[in-house]
């Protein structure tokens, strides 16, 4: 895999990609430099974090060739290994309507650490990350857990973290589709480990906000599909989402969930939920 053709493949906007190029090729030899020392650091605390936000783009950008070649040797498929990898491009493409300027930002980088470690996988509308269960009770920053979790999903018991991306088709069949295809993929990729349950932690499954919503609501569907097992009250995760640049479109006005959270942030958090694989 070349970095042309890797290029081409992202997708990138054409002044996104103008910009890589330009800075690909005013670092010069140092991009090999720059691409070994990216996640050198302890704490999330790495050494790209520090870096301006073109440069991060870039070597994030320059780390993928190496990737590819690494989720290829699992026996991940192209389609697989591309879908993963525009992570970066609809990150990058958040930033630069954000900012106006091309780049990403420190917590994408910390972010991407999942694609460097060869751990995400986007398997049809959904990102799945394995992971062993984790608990972490704290009232303001992590979950309250139900009295029955522990029953349910054993702490350090194999699951399949489950991610949504921004603007991913959440009707009931690509949904579906995802979960079928993630297991035939898994079983397939990682035959040591059997995971039998889908996890996700999300602004989506908040009950209060969800309940709001009407019956036909992709996300309330999406919800519905979960076993609700932990809650938390913080809306911050939601807010995040719901508005870009802290702000509702002017020219088109507030969607019925941003509405509802501008007029009632209490029903806004996130929670846990299970699904069985």
């Amino acid at each position: 895999m070349t970095l042309s053709i890797l290029l081409s493949k992202l997708h990138y906007w054409e002044q996104i990609q103008r910009e890589v190029q330009k800075e690909i090729k005013r670092q010069g030899e140092a991009m090999e430099i720059l691409a070994d020392k990216a996640y050198e650091g302890e704490n999330f605390r790495f050494f790209l974090c520090g870096q301006s936000p073109i440069l991060r783009l870039t070597v994030i950008t320059y780390l993928l060739v190496t990737k590819y070649e690494e989720y290829k040797k699992m026996g991940v498929s192209e389609d697989i290994i591309f879908e993963t990898f525009r992570d970066v491009t609809l990150r990058a493409e958040l930033y630069f309507k954000k900012n106006g300027q091309v780049g990403i930002t420190e917590e994408d980088v910390i972010w991407f650490r999942h694609i460097m470690n060869v751990e995400i996988f986007k398997i049809g509308s959904l990102q799945f990350q394995p992971f062993q269960m984790l608990y972490l009770e704290n009232e303001e920053l992590y979950t309250i857990y139900s009295a029955d979790a522990e029953k349910l999903v054993p702490s350090g018991c194999p699951v399949l973290n489950c991610h949504v991306q921004r603007g991913v088709d959440l009707s009931g069949q690509s949904v579906e589709n995802s979960f079928v295809k993630a297991k035939a993929f898994f079983k397939r990729v990682k035959p040591e480990t059997t995971y039998r349950v889908v996890l996700c932690y999300s602004w989506l499954l908040y009950p209060q906000m969800v309940q709001n919503l009407s019956a036909t609501s992709n996300i309330r569907r999406f919800a519905e599909q979960f076993q609700i097992i932990g809650t938390c009250k913080n809306p911050e995760q939601a807010m995040e989402n719901l508005f870009d640049q802290g702000k509702v479109n002017e020219s088109e006005g507030p969607t019925f969930l941003q509405k509802l959270a501008l007029e009632h942030t209490e029903l806004f958090g996130f929670a846990c939920g299970i699904r069985l694989l």
